[in-house]
């Protein structure tokens, strides 16, 4: 909404006497934040980009291999969010009273608060994803479990 707003302001080269100003920003604000939240659900919905060609084949000839791959791959993001969230933490106490301009209430700290939000519940997600595949590595079923977890993320491909 606030960016078709903001289109037809720019496209009717409509004035804004100043009380639409903050539309654009806030359009931008919003948009940064929302695609942290959505790759939390894409993490939380096994969406997120894979390559799954050389997964699939390592768990055709060894689910357990497969299962270690995936394991490996859950342990590199882990870190990766961990030092995401540390430094997006960081920024947010580091910012919290710096204006970034366009709308006076909204700083650099509550931006960066709504990232971290999102990387935050991105290593819960993952950390969860983890303990399901150690699950998967002590069960009998291992074939069962390998498959659906390969199908989680494929309904759309």
């Amino acid at each position: 909404m606030l960016t078709t707003l903001q289109v037809f302001i720019r496209w009717l080269n409509l004035p804004t006497f100043g009380f639409l100003h903050w539309t654009e920003p806030a359009a931008r604000f919003v948009l940064i934040v929302a695609t942290y939240l959505g790759a939390a659900v894409a993490v939380r919905n096994n969406e997120h980009i894979s390559i799954r060609f050389l997964l699939e084949r390592l768990t055709k000839w060894s689910p357990r291999i497969g299962l270690t791959v995936r394991l490996l791959g859950d342990l590199i993001v882990v870190g990766f969010l961990l030092i995401a969230l540390r430094g997006t933490a960081t920024t947010a106490i580091n910012d919290w009273a710096t204006s970034i301009g366009g709308i006076g209430f909204v700083t650099s700290g509550h931006l960066y608060l709504g990232i971290a939000v999102g990387v935050g519940l991105m290593l819960i997600y993952a950390l969860l994803d983890i303990v399901q595949l150690i699950r998967g590595l002590g069960t009998e079923s291992l074939e069962e479990t390998v498959e659906r977890q390969l199908e989680e993320g494929t309904t759309d491909e």
